[in-house]
């Protein structure tokens, strides 16, 4: 198998974004799905959503953290719905945080097994994985790298 290196600055950009949020995504969905009940006590810990969806939730995202982050290295279809799927989860996500720093609530991220309160910082670290994913939805062309 051969992989087809990146021959434009964009390529290259697109393709870095790749390699970042599948480490990222693989590894906090991966953690997730390890650890259901510290996950389902992240999302409780927002206050955004009804009882009854957090363990839905505590299913499904990982789930999809993990899918997204393969079928970025899959074909073109699959990417292009991997880079959309990512992008919603990130807009959502970094809304929720900017939420529940808003309301001053003492809770830490849920994104992987951290500790660490959820702070402004936590937000522009969200937002800049946001940037990061839309650079990746525009700029990895499946033509340009695989």
């Amino acid at each position: 198998m051969s992989i087809h290196m990146p021959k434009t600055l964009s390529a290259w950009a697109g393709w870095t974004a790749r390699v970042l949020l599948t480490v990222v995504f693989l590894r906090a969905g991966w953690v997730k799905v390890m650890t259901p009940a510290e996950f389902a006590l992240s999302i409780q810990g927002y206050q955004m959503v009804p009882e009854g969806l957090i363990p839905w939730m505590t299913w499904v995202l990982p789930w999809l953290e993990i899918w997204c982050a393969v079928a970025l290295w899959t074909v073109p279809t699959l990417r292009r719905s991997a880079w959309v799927w990512i992008v919603l989860m990130l807009v959502v996500f970094t809304l929720a945080k900017v939420s529940a720093v808003q309301r001053g609530l003492d809770i830490s991220c849920g994104c992987t097994d951290s500790n660490t309160p959820l702070t402004w910082r936590s937000v522009a670290e969200n937002t800049g994985w946001l940037l990061l994913a839309l650079t990746g939805m525009f700029l990895d062309r499946p033509s340009s790298s695989t």
